[in-house]
């Protein structure tokens, strides 16, 4: 297209934009030219007002003249090549083309991948969502053997995290591991030795079964004591209970049979002088105390005051049975606090097979089991509590005991 040598020469051309100063090059020299520079000037108007920014350029020539020429199909290739290669930063027509085309599958692989996650996305949350066949079982028997709402969660929310939904097809592994999580929310409260005289105190609501209970711990240090061939223990039964008809007499029975003495005290100066006369002369001094509801607050902390004498030291229990409603007994705890009690004494365990209720509510207070009862039987149906015992009343469950007994072996 250019056939005559001239020499490089600097020169400017004014454009309004930057592209536009090319492609008027373009046009003028085809691709025979170098921009040097570029810069924003301002032009036009009228005494100085009014004035537009524009483009200058500056370039230099090769070493051709432009002329005028035919064009043919090669040339516009040529053309059409070339001014891609300027927008494109100089990649070639078909360069542009290949990245076009891939552009165009990138896009589509998006597309692809980003409907491949949300669909397993939506998968997973369904799958969490849904209630595993082991999960929903395990759930049943909690219920069944009436473990609280709350207790049921924990659990379910503790098999997921601890199982995967493969491992879930195995029912027996994750009902065993339930047991055990069971069995390490019972606390078994420790035997304790207290300095003599060893002051035990019950308390608890009316109709819990106190008056027998206390019976049944003097009967049992006794034959602890024969049987093991210790002194004769040194045991005093005191009732401070004023509401019950009979309560003195019935207590007194018993301390008859077993050869027992018993004291009546209505106030807390009584309480006093009874401790004073025969602490030195006492292994141990069983008090036992009214019933009142769990919201008589008033004689609830009259009864608090009567104990309230110095040096008694008593180790306090709550009294209460197996078959009370876990509402009932959360409300029971809170109102029996004010006594400071260290653990509890499950009571007539016999009129009930499921002990979910209480074993959750006392796991989710904190609170420790000492005994259990089941019967009227005095010095019978007593006996110290155990996490296997409970574990054995599990109703549903497939309980391997050779494995409980050696997880929750008993301290002696």
């Amino acid at each position: 297209m250019y056939n005559e040598k001239v020499s490089p020469t600097t020169q400017t051309i004014v454009a309004q934009t930057f592209d536009e100063c090319r492609r008027q090059l373009y046009n003028m020299y085809g691709s025979d030219y170098t921009i040097t520079g570029h810069r924003t000037v301002l032009k036009g108007g009228m005494l100085g007002f009014f004035q537009k920014k524009c483009i200058e350029a500056t370039y230099i020539v090769g070493t051709r003249q432009p002329q005028q020429s035919v064009s043919t199909p090669a040339d516009f290739q040529k053309s059409r090549d070339e001014l891609l290669r300027s927008a494109t930063g100089g990649a070639s027509t078909a360069s542009t083309i290949q990245i076009a085309a891939l552009n165009k599958t990138v896009e589509e692989l998006k597309k692809t991948l980003t409907s491949k996650i949300d669909n397993l996305a939506t998968a997973t949350a369904a799958q969490a969502n849904e209630k595993h066949p082991t999960i929903q079982k395990i759930e049943e028997l909690l219920s069944e053997n009436e473990f609280t709402f709350s207790y049921v969660n924990q659990i379910s929310n503790r098999i997921r995290e601890e199982f995967s939904y493969a491992e879930l097809d195995d029912f027996d592994a994750v009902q065993r591991k339930v047991v055990d999580w069971i069995g390490e929310s019972i606390e078994i409260a420790p035997r304790l030795y207290r300095k003599l005289p060893h002051v035990i105190v019950l308390v608890g609501p009316t109709g819990v079964g106190k008056t027998t209970t206390v019976a049944k711990l003097a009967a049992n240090i006794v034959l602890d004591a024969r049987e093991n061939g210790k002194p004769p223990a040194r045991i005093r039964m005191v009732t401070i209970d004023r509401t019950r008809v009979g309560a003195e007499e019935q207590l007194r029975r018993f301390g008859e049979i077993m050869n027992i003495d018993v004291d009546k005290a209505e106030t807390s100066d009584d309480v006093k002088q009874i401790f004073d006369t025969y602490k030195d002369a006492l292994d141990v001094l069983i008090i036992d105390t009214s019933g009142y509801s769990p919201n008589d607050y008033e004689n609830i902390g009259k009864m608090r005051a009567m104990l309230n004498v110095k040096g008694l030291d008593a180790d306090v229990y709550l009294t209460i049975t197996a078959s009370t409603k876990a509402k009932d007994l959360v409300s029971i705890i809170q109102n029996y606090e004010p006594f400071n009690f260290g653990s509890v004494i499950v009571t007539k365990c016999d009129e009930t097979s499921a002990y979910g209720n209480v074993l959750s509510v006392l796991a989710e207070k904190h609170k420790s089991i000492s005994y259990i009862t089941d019967g009227q039987k005095v010095p019978r149906n007593i006996e110290r509590a155990s996490v296997v015992t409970f574990l054995k009343q599990l109703d549903g469950f497939t309980i391997d005991r050779i494995h409980i007994e050696d997880t929750f072996a008993e301290e002696k």
